[in-house]
């Protein structure tokens, strides 16, 4: 029989009333000291369900586990974590060794982050007495040590999100991905971790097509630009830290500081001078990520880290980062980034004397629909951008100025395929600015070179930005 038991949370003491209900074998000091200070009094009540099948915890028990001297148990519980009644997700407590009982975990950030953040989450859902509790979140676990290391278990929250968002993509257990890790030098576990390339390869057999970005000292500026391009198009990735040499998922970026735009001085030094442009990315102090040593949501500066950091590392750390793109996107942002450059110095638009710039991948569906229901776009702009032929993935590059851009408003785009040849000058697909509108139509051209392109001359007023692929998170 399944049993729930409920554990009122009035105080910090309160969660050591879990020792008495939790069975003692998933149970430890690490768990109530990682539950005081990362839920404290955000939360009044606690359910205990036990027993509870845990299938991550399973593939990795019949892989690892059973053929041990040692006796380790099949049964896990479940925390579910509630305040004021509205259900926050659930934590697994799994059987295995002390300091990593704490196992697959959902829960709502608003009830962990401190402040206003943008993060990538997508709903999942726990059966609960009958009732199907939804849950926006990202998933995170801890590490087991010898059979799934930090990079496995950032690897599990990307696949897991993935699989349960979009059909194309298959869900995946720890245990299966351990199993997939391709290892030309000694054995699968114990694990003595994974580089970027195993986990690129690894993201290649669940259907991705990965790129490896690597830092380069001697050019650094741009690195911070594609870490956030990539981010704002809701793609998790992984990170790789050094010389500490640890894994993390990087799920989101924290505030925009537009007062940075009012501090001339400043925006000469971060702008890009050549074409009188600043990143939006440059605007951005903080990423959040998912870390196996810490609990969800956690906050890394793109400074050095304080004392008052979540974390013990910023971008300063960050060597490598491994993207999975959907397999048929061929430009990538440095790429894209180069061609807008050109067509800046070119000034094929009129374009506002100095703007922000904000790139992103979004679907050519996503986009239709924010367009459609765009409240403030242009008429005609919308009838063109909802008839394009358009791939399955898009880049959009939107350009304001500093006013525009303070009120969250885009004066100009530009639509990028993203499936074009790296050597193909014009991979535009629309661009257009407050006057007119380009666009390339598929259907008339009859090979590479040779697509036709329609200009229509009217007015744009500046419109809302399109911000679909991440969500705005406050504190409960």
């Amino acid at each position: 029989m399944i049993s729930f038991i409920r554990i009122e949370i009035e105080t910090l003491d309160s969660y050591e009333n879990l020792k008495t209900v939790v069975p003692a074998e998933l149970m430890d000091s690490e768990v109530i000291k990682v539950l005081k200070q990362y839920l404290g009094e955000k939360c009044d009540e606690i359910q205990i369900e036990y027993p509870y099948y845990d299938s991550d915890y399973l593939s990795t028990y019949y892989i690892h586990y059973s053929q041990k001297l040692r006796s380790y148990g099949k049964l896990c519980c479940r925390l579910h974590i509630l305040k004021d009644q509205e259900y926050y997700g659930y934590i697994v407590l799994r059987p295995t060794t002390k300091g990593t009982k704490i196992g697959k975990t959902f829960i709502k950030p608003e009830l962990l982050v401190t402040e206003q953040a943008y993060l990538m989450l997508h709903k999942f859902k726990a059966h609960v007495v009958g009732n199907e509790m939804e849950i926006k979140s990202f998933p995170w676990k801890s590490q087991e040590t010898d059979i799934s290391v930090c990079a496995h278990t950032a690897a599990w929250t990307v696949i897991r999100y993935f699989g349960n968002k979009f059909r194309d993509y298959a869900d995946a257990t720890i245990g299966e991905l351990v199993e997939h890790t391709k290892n030309d030098w000694g054995r699968k576990t114990p694990s003595l971790g994974l580089t970027p390339v195993q986990v690129s390869d690894l993201f290649k057999d669940y259907n991705f097509s990965p790129l490896i970005l690597q830092r380069d000292r001697e050019k650094d500026k741009g690195f911070l630009d594609e870490l956030i391009a990539y981010i704002e198009s809701g793609i998790p990735m992984i990170g790789f830290l050094y010389p500490i040499k640890h894994a993390i998922s990087i799920i989101g970026h924290g505030l925009v500081n537009y007062d940075l735009l009012d501090d001339t001085t400043v925006v000469d030094t971060l702008k890009d001078s050549e074409i009188n442009v600043i990143s939006h990315s440059k605007l951005i102090q903080d990423l959040y990520v998912m870390d196996d040593n810490c609990f969800p949501y956690r906050k890394m500066p793109i400074d050095l880290p304080s004392e008052q950091s979540d974390v013990i590392y910023g971008l300063a750390e960050l060597e490598y980062a491994v993207v999975p793109l959907y397999r048929r996107m061929q430009l990538a942002y440095s790429e894209v980034y180069e061609r807008f450059r050109v067509w800046r110095k070119e000034k094929v638009m009129n374009w506002e004397e100095f703007c922000v710039c904000r790139i992103y991948i979004t679907s050519a569906n996503s986009l239709k629909k924010e367009t459609m229901i765009s409240e403030n776009m242009n008429e005609t702009l919308k009838d063109v951008i909802l008839n394009m032929t358009l791939p399955r993935f898009v880049w959009c590059i939107d350009l304001a100025g500093t006013a525009n851009f303070k009120e969250g408003l885009t004066s100009g785009r530009i639509i990028v395929d993203t499936t074009a040849p790296t050597l193909e000058e014009d991979a535009w697909l629309l661009r257009h600015d407050g006057e007119k509108i380009e666009f390339i139509d598929i259907e008339k051209g009859d090979g590479i070179g040779k697509n036709e392109y329609s200009v229509i001359e009217t007015e744009i007023k500046p419109y809302d930005v399109y911000i679909n692929n991440l969500k705005e998170v406050k504190p409960a």
